[in-house]
């Protein structure tokens, strides 16, 4: 799988970062407690969400207004929308981010249904 690691210390607390590898765009956010990621796009209408803005542990979409939730993805407007999330992994003052490209969903799904 794909990943990249970064330093702690490069992200800045309550602020979204855009971080690009491989032509897929991923929103990081540090909070006081952990770091956390998903796909840079928000799944009402397309914005990047690392050009929004965060208040009291909510990402706001800079399109719509749209609000999520930086610990779970969930969508506080509509609770039906989630954001993809990326896998964080912090060990030390170094954040891992992992995920999967889309050859290991194809190869996946290839080995479930046979």
């Amino acid at each position: 799988m794909p990943h990249v690691e970064l330093k702690v210390e490069d992200l800045e607390k309550e602020k979204p970062l855009r971080f690009e590898q491989d032509g897929r765009g991923i929103v990081v956010v540090r909070t006081d407690s952990r770091v956390y990621a998903y796909e840079d796009v928000c799944p009402h209408a397309g914005w990047r969400l690392s050009e929004g803005e965060i208040v009291d542990g909510v990402l706001e979409c800079p399109g719509h207004g749209w609000q999520f939730d930086v610990g779970t993805g969930r969508c506080v407007d509509v609770p039906a929308y989630c954001l993809r999330s990326v896998a964080a992994t912090q060990v030390g003052d170094t954040v891992r981010l992992e995920w999967a490209t889309q050859e290991d969903t194809s190869g996946n799904l290839a080995k479930s249904s046979g």
